[in-house]
């Protein structure tokens, strides 16, 4: 119950402002189009709910860059614990593609390593892509739940 309670006010938000990957997007310092290549690691504990091992990170290979510095072809990313405000790792499927706006972590810790990247659950900074039809879903804006990668990446330039 304890656990459930902390997991509760930890991702007990409301966001501000122009929450939609589109805005989010605009803000942050790094989007690309990445594929899932692999679970990189694990908790080693269960998550309610969940009957498989839980993913904890994922590394990605950067399909294209769109905006930053980011130089590697690969980067990890960091999900929940079942006490962050992040999505779970698990809900990216490897294989597929996603277009994302992470933020890169500072420091070293147990929830992450220094300059690689987590998500905030809190607003939207990632989108499932349909890459053989090249569409995005998700909340690209308020009104705009479905958008080409070509209509995104006019956008993003502008």
């Amino acid at each position: 119950m304890i656990l459930f309670s902390f997991n509760s006010f930890a991702c007990d938000c409301e966001c501000e402002g122009d929450c939609t990957f589109k805005g989010v997007s605009n803000g942050m310092e790094f989007v690309a189009l990445v594929r899932v290549i692999e679970y990189s690691d694990y908790l080693d504990y269960e998550i309610n709910g969940y009957d498989k091992k839980m993913p904890f990170s994922m590394t990605v290979e950067i399909v294209k860059k769109y905006k930053g510095t980011e130089s590697r072809k690969t980067i990890k990313i960091w999900g929940d614990d079942g006490a962050l405000c992040r999505p779970y790792i698990a809900s990216f499927e490897v294989g597929k593609h996603y277009l994302i706006a992470p933020t890169m972590i500072k420091e070293n810790s147990e929830l992450g390593k220094k300059d690689d990247y987590d998500f905030f659950s809190c607003w939207t900074d990632y989108l499932t892509v349909d890459f053989e039809k090249g569409i995005v879903y998700g909340e690209y804006t308020k009104r705009e739940k479905e958008v080409s990668l070509v209509e995104f990446e006019k956008a993003i330039k502008e």
